[in-house]
């Protein structure tokens, strides 16, 4: 096919009844790209010969070498449907598979409106399958389903057409099986709202009495299934370049069979349909047939969708790939009425022969384009289903009865309304992503314009052009006394206005009749030009316009996702911005533009600094929403420290690592107060491109890399702690650290008031301040797993329930406590990496949530050891202060009774509004704050505050110590789970104080209470030790396929790793097994090169992040048992390795180990030799 201008696709952007934004998605290695390359064959854009070989969309080096997508790319192409000759404009994205890549697929996903989703036919239904068609279904994209593959059943598997339907069955109904999830857990949480709400009304109208029967309405969910019958299932293979709907062999048979009309034969294509044995003008059902001719017949007979559909194609790869017969391809050849070049019918090459014939028979690009026209919708349909969630952030399946819209900005978003110069309507744009492109691939630039010029001009204007470039040169060669030739001159000199895209320089001359406003605009567009010509790199905004027309020029509010209008707080997340160029995007090219019409992906240059990863462009910042933040599977995990191997490189760097952030969603930057750097991916694989765009694009500076920074956790069980164990102080800096006396040879102090003593209950620490004047009584014990593990999947409730409490509570402060409010958000806004896992239906109103997650709370208390059911409910009703860290983690600080009467609070819990401020470790610094609103705002003398403390004024600094030590556990400094802090009694002793200045000043209101957080957090420390203490290791999941012959190898690399595993399973109907284990992310690094060297490349594995698991090794383990002694020996000749990865993290922060240096103090001699 020719190539199509983009003026021509220009022109199509306008019709927006005709436009398809679609995005291709599918489990890594399924053919995306491949499928990709065929559709772009039909537009000139490259050899259909090319498909599937050249992999046109991954630009990247790197992308080629793995042979995998690292980066979705859009790309904008022309279709014509035959049958009424209508034109549509396909904007299609393709995206990554590997799991790292995820936030890929997630702004690909936001920006489309339907979705070719691929599977295997081999592999079937993978782990990625799972999470792209959760993706498209939380971003209500509507998919197809394109089994792909299909030519390895028949020349790898050697299936018959019979059995290749059966197993394509079953495929299909894995994949509906996963919809029909998805379709559940929606249900379930609209019950749960519906439920509600039908209460609230009940409570208006009747009061209090027992509400009436109530039934959630059923709704019809066959829409959302895969079904051939219906024409959103493509059957075929991308590398071969082929693939059908049942319709298209509906058209065919329909008038041979005497059916009247193709679609009533395409409802019968699949399923038990068989043709009638006697009239083969009659298609019955299995009952028919088996009342007709005996059940036996029905046994033996072929399914219509095997008889018409796979058979033909069976027999064509039959002739031309598995028994070659030239006579019998000529036959094929003619009966299918395909055009065949002789050259090809003449190849050595079967598959050059089987391709020409499959290509020309069964055209996979047209099989895809007919099915993204006819099954995917327009903007203007889609939008007012999509959009409601993202402008509201209301549920999904609020929209699907297309509300109404209140406003003229939410009529134009449903509409998909361009408006016109006369009558303008809001401009409401998404970017899902932004782009770091080199600046010589940009048209606007000089260096730019010949790869634009390759797109946009034809061959005889490319030939016109470069001989006026010739005459041109010869011109100034005669004119020029040097002789310098002009191509030797940078291309920047030598371009013209006009070719380089550049606006004409302002000479001295300058037109008389130009304004001085002309004038000042042409100098400020040379300002911008010299600014971006000074980068290498420029920051394109790869995005969707939903409403309105966007034109160059145009000035513009960025808003970040953390924006509301509402919210003064929140303006620093608002920005004004200039459209300085808009693109169409043609993969590895850009094409210019003007203005863009709403329903259409674009490219953006101006928003630098504007938006960071993703964000919304609008008109007015006031009357347009934010639209909701993009939805991500993956969350970054791994993380290293960076720095320059020259030193004068550091600005280099920082500016690198400025652009990095920006240009990938799923990349964090943190800047330590060290000044040391830290970079933070999701995974091995993308940790390896950020590098490598750090050191060729970003920085172009060579780096150091450190040792990948692995996060940990710390906990306890209920077993006692190895003999000697106490903590110490090592160094001037007086750092805690964790020592085995018996190791180090070090005794330990029986008078400590650290060590335990032995009438105290495991776990309970009596400990007082520097000074003496407040003594505490402390019991850390751990918690029950059942517990950890409902406070780890439903911590964003539990944030949801403390910041509702907070913000009650904000409006209670003092003045001196309102200056803390910074301090409060920037603790308040932290992201957890668990989502809601759980099965029971939780209310959907905020207030209520509280209530019901202390009571799931404490029915996971039940059955617990030392934990008995009067005392958790206590607990639950009044004793749970707060939790942590950061008021949201796995861990808990509870009051005795006997401290909630000092203080005089009976009567709250953790999710309930308190009358003190409980601000947490944020107010540490003003514990008075805490007490009444009557309260004087003096500081308080020494005098009044010897006599007038009780255990309320302490609180916040308990609450402070308590969040320290949850923060930085005693074994490596890493967050602590699983542990409950009690705080059994409080004693203030005023008289403890000296008569000393020194000692007066230390008395001090202000340092009595950093007294106090320190006294808690060691005491805490102190109770951890008293338990055995454990490692949480941070989790991969692994699924790898693989053939029988290499199961061992696979097994051993896993067991290598300290890995295990989970479940293993044979795939029905294939010879490979599917194997899931769970590897510690520690260990991981250099897992899947060392699986494909062992396997020599027959398993891939692929990695996701779980979560956290405890190993369940102690630290400090060493063999005291005549049993162990005697198997270990005194040296244990296995290593422990919870202490070799706790040394490692210790080792890493700079905290002191605890070794052997030298292992035998003998006298040095000379060896003969």
């Amino acid at each position: 096919m020719p190539i199509v201008p983009p003026s021509k696709l220009a022109q199509l952007q306008s019709n927006t009844r005709n436009i398809r934004n679609v995005c291709v998605l599918a489990h890594v290695d399924h053919g995306k790209t491949t499928l990709s390359d065929a559709l772009l064959a039909t537009n000139g854009i490259i050899s259909s010969k090319l498909a599937g070989k050249i992999r046109y969309l991954d630009s990247r080096e790197d992308e080629q070498q793995r042979g995998i997508t690292m980066e979705s790319s859009g790309i904008s192409l022309y279709h014509k449907q035959t049958e009424n000759d209508t034109e549509y404009l396909i904007n299609l994205i393709d995206s990554p598979g590997h799991v790292d890549f995820s936030s890929e697929v997630a702004s690909a996903a936001r920006l489309s409106d339907g979705a070719l989703v691929l599977v295997d036919v081999l592999e079937g239904v993978c782990t990625q399958t799972v999470s792209v068609l959760h993706q498209a279904w939380v971003e209500n994209v509507r998919p197809v389903l394109f089994l792909n593959k299909l030519d390895r059943m028949i020349v790898e598997w050697r299936m018959t057409p019979s059995e290749a339907y059966t197993h394509m069955q079953q495929l299909i109904e894995q994949v509906n099986a996963v919809l029909a999830g998805f379709w559940e857990g929606d249900r379930l949480a609209e019950d749960s709202r519906m439920l509600d709400e039908a209460k609230e009304r009940w409570r208006e109208t009747h009061g209090d009495a027992p509400m009436s029967e109530w039934y959630l309405e059923e709704k019809d969910d066959s829409h959302i299934y895969f079904s051939p019958e219906q024409g959103n299932v493509l059957f075929g293979s991308a590398i071969d370049g082929w693939a059908f709907r049942v319709n298209h062999f509906a058209q065919i048979f329909a008038e041979k069979l005497g059916i009247p009309s193709p679609s009533k034969l395409q409802a019968l294509m699949w399923g038990d349909y068989y043709i009638d044995p006697k009239n083969k003008h009659r298609v019955l059902n299995g009952k028919q047939l088996a009342k007709l001719y005996g059940a036996a017949r029905v046994a033996t007979s072929v399914p219509l969708f095997v008889q018409l559909c796979l058979n033909p194609v069976w027999q064509v790869y039959e002739n031309a790939v598995i028994n070659v017969d030239q006579e019998k391809i000529d036959k094929v050849i003619g009966a299918l009425n395909v055009k065949v070049h002789p050259r090809d019918r003449r190849s050595k090459d079967s598959r050059v022969v089987l391709i020409a014939i499959m290509q020309g028979w069964l055209s996979l690009a047209q099989a895809c384009m007919s099915a993204i026209v006819e099954q995917l919708p327009s903007p203007v349909d889609a939008q007012p289903l999509r959009l409601p969630p993202l402008v509201h952030k209301s549920p999904k399946s609020a929209a699907e009865s297309r509300p109404p819209p209140k406003n003229d900005v939410e009529k134009a978003l449903y509409e998909c309304a361009s408006g016109s110069s006369n009558a303008p309507v809001p401009l409401v744009a998404y970017i899902g992503k932004v782009v770091s492109v080199p600046r010589a691939s940009l048209p606007d630039f000089s260096s730019g314009k010949v790869q634009a010029d390759r797109v946009t001009m034809s061959a005889e204007e490319m030939r016109a052009k470069g001989r006026d470039a010739v005459r041109r040169e010869l011109a100034l060669s005669r004119d020029t006394p040097t002789g310098t030739p002009l191509s030797v001159l940078s291309p920047s000199d030598t371009a013209s206005p006009l070719s380089s895209g550049i606006s004409t320089p302002l000479h001295v001359e300058a037109a008389p009749e130009a304004s001085i406003d002309s004038l000042a605009e042409a100098m400020d567009k040379q300002l911008v030009l010299k600014e971006s010509e000074s980068e290498d790199e420029i920051l394109i905004g790869f995005g969707r316009l939903y409403s309105g027309t966007i034109s160059v020029g145009d000035t513009l509010w960025a808003m970040q996702p953390k924006y509301n209008a509402k919210d003064a707080k929140t303006l620093p997340f608002l920005k004004q911005t200039t459209v300085q160029s808009l693109y169409m995007m043609m993969g590895r090219e850009f094409v210019q533009l003007q203005s863009v019409p709403a329903g259409n992906v674009f490219g953006i240059r101006g928003i630098a600094g504007a938006i960071l990863k993703s964000g919304t462009l609008a008109s007015d910042a006031q009357i347009c929403p934010n639209l909701a933040a993009i939805h991500t599977e993956t969350f970054p995990i791994v993380r290293v420290a960076i720095e320059p191997i020259n030193p004068q490189d550091m600005d280099k760097l920082a500016r690198g690592l400025e652009l990095l952030n920006q240009a990938d969603a799923c990349v964090q930057v943190v800047s330590q107060t060290t000044g040391e750097h830290v970079l933070v991916t999701a995974g091995e694989l993308h940790l390896e491109r950020c590098l490598k765009d750090l050191r060729e694009r970003f920085a172009q500076c060579e780096i150091h890399v450190s040792e990948p920074i692995v996060p940990f956790r710390e906990g306890i069980v209920r077993q006692s702690a190895q003999p000697g164990v106490v903590l110490g102080e090592v160094g001037s800096s007086g750092r805690l650290l964790a020592i085995i006396s018996k190791a180090s040879g070090k005794s330990v102090d029986a008078d400590d008031s650290r060590a335990k003593p032995e009438d105290l209950p495991r776990g309970e620490i009596h400990t007082a301040t520097a000074n003496g004047q407040v003594t505490l009584s402390i019991l850390v014990e751990p918690l029950p797993e059942k517990t950890i593990k409902f406070m780890t999947r439903h911590a964003r409730d539990i944030k949801r329930v403390v910041n509702l409490a907070s913000s009650q509570r904000r409006h209670r402060l003092n003045a001196a406590a309102e200056a803390l409010d910074e301090m409060d958000v920037i603790a308040g806004s932290v992201d957890v990496d668990s989502d809601d896992e759980a099965k029971t239906t939780k209310p959907s109103r905020l207030s209520e949530l509280g209530p019901w997650l202390s009571t799931r709370m404490q029915e996971t208390f039940n059955k617990a050891k030392g934990w008995e059911p009067l005392r958790v409910e206590r607990i639950m009703n009044d004793g749970l202060r707060v939790l942590g860290p950061r008021q949201v983690g796995p861990n808990m600080l509870i009051y005795s009774t006997q401290v909630l009467e000092q203080s005089g609070r009976t009567s709250s819990s953790w999710y309930k509004q308190r009358e003190h401020n409980g601000r947490g470790a944020s107010s540490a610094a003003t514990p008075y704050l805490s007490g009444d609103e009557s309260d004087s705002e003096d500081t308080p003398t020494l005098e009044s505050v010897r006599t007038a403390h009780t255990a309320r004024d302490f609180e916040e600094s308990i609450n402070t110590g308590f969040q320290l030590a949850m923060q930085s556990g005693p074994l490596c400094f890493e967050p602590v789970v699983g542990v409950a802090v009690t705080i059994k009694n409080i004693v203030f002793n005023p008289e403890a104080s000296t008569s000393s200045d020194a000692a007066r000043s230390a008395s001090s209101a202000s340092s009595l209470s950093g007294q106090v957080i320190t006294a808690v957090r060691d005491a805490i420390w102190t109770g951890l030790l008293h338990w055995s203490p454990r490692l949480h290791l941070a989790m991969y999941t692994c699924d790898i396929q693989a053939t029988s012959e290499v199961l061992g190898k696979v097994y051993g690399v896993i067991n290598r790793r300290h890995g295990r595993i989970l479940s293993e399973e044979m795939r029905e109907g294939t010879p490979y097994f599917i194997i899931k284990a769970s590897i510690p992310i520690v260990e991981s690094f250099g897992f899947a090169d060392e699986i494909r060297k062992r396997s020599s490349g027959a398993a891939v594995p692929l990695l996701i992040f779980r979560g956290f698991e405890s190993l369940n090794v102690d630290p400090f383990w060493v063999p005291t048992t005549e049993e162990e002694l005697e198997d270990l020996g005194e040296k244990a000749d296995k290593d422990n390795v919870a202490k070799k990865y706790m040394d490692g993290v210790r080792k890493r922060k700079g905290l002191f180990v605890e070794r052997k240096i030298v292992e035998h103090a003998e006298k040095q001699r000379t060896l003969k030799k």
